[in-house]
């Protein structure tokens, strides 16, 4: 435990080297949410709900979905392919700890740091200042405090495969910029999914990408029957340890091409 609680530190502490990608970090992030913030005031202005949102609820949706959603551009896939390409995982390998420890350990480090620097202060302020809608209740906010933090496995096991990728290909950028894009349209973070077609949003609502970003939301948003919420948290923990077994499998694998020349 230890062991772990030193590479978060650690990996929350190097964030603090990079200032300026930090402030551009957090203006793209809030410029994103007011752009969608007015594009659906747009919309509301033609009608006072959509498929059982309210304009304020939307709003919420916005703030929320484009905070979590933020953390796609981030993880630990360029890091590790990075240790591919340079040849530094040799000498990762042979540490005491798993690569899979260490990793997690930085991903939780960063998503602290998130959390801490930039998603309490954005959200806060664009409660303030766009009128987003408190939780439903306190037992829907802790319920997205536990489905936010499963989200982040989710994240984490996406992102650990994207970066292994380096072993097949020279590096993983193309593939990173592919993961952001898809996770942040199937998870519901551009796009609400209950505005796919039905079949469709019924369907994303079964897989990892809705763990990550619409689940989430519509728990805090009450949009889920109690019931309902448990179960969208235990498939969130199945996923976690689907995508961990593919990522063990995958691993494993991957691991077989390592050839380190020179020092």
């Amino acid at each position: 435990m230890d062991k772990f609680y030193c590479l978060v530190k650690m990996t929350f502490l190097t964030k603090f080297a990079y200032v300026k990608a930090f402030w551009i970090n957090i203006a793209g992030t809030f410029a994103s949410i007011v752009i969608y913030y007015f594009l659906w005031q747009f919309v509301f202005r033609q009608q006072d709900s959509l498929a059982g949102y309210t304009a304020v609820q939307m709003t919420t949706y916005v703030i929320l979905s484009r905070m979590l959603s933020s953390q796609f551009s981030g993880g630990i896939n360029q890091e590790l392919s990075n240790w591919i390409r340079t040849g530094k995982i040799g000498m990762e390998l042979l540490r005491p700890i798993s690569l899979f420890f260490t990793l997690f350990a930085k991903r939780v480090g960063e998503f602290v740091f998130f959390v801490a620097f930039k998603g309490l202060p954005i959200a806060a302020v664009c409660f303030l200042v766009l009128g987003g809608a408190p939780p439903v209740g306190v037992w829907n906010f802790a319920m997205f405090l536990v489905s936010t933090c499963l989200s982040i496995g989710i994240m984490y096991f996406f992102e650990f495969m994207v970066g292994l990728c380096a072993f097949y290909t020279n590096h993983s950028y193309s593939l990173a910029f592919a993961k952001n894009s898809l996770l942040s349209i199937l998870s519901g973070g551009v796009v609400p999914l209950f505005l796919f077609p039905e079949g469709i949003a019924r369907v994303l609502d079964y897989l990892p990408f809705a763990g990550m970003v619409s689940v989430p939301v519509n728990i805090y948003l009450g949009k889920y029957l109690p019931r309902e919420a448990g179960q969208f948290l235990v498939l969130q923990v199945v996923w976690i340890l689907i995508l961990w077994l593919g990522a063990n499998i995958f691993y494993s694998c991957s691991i077989r091409r390592i050839v380190v020349q020179g020092g």
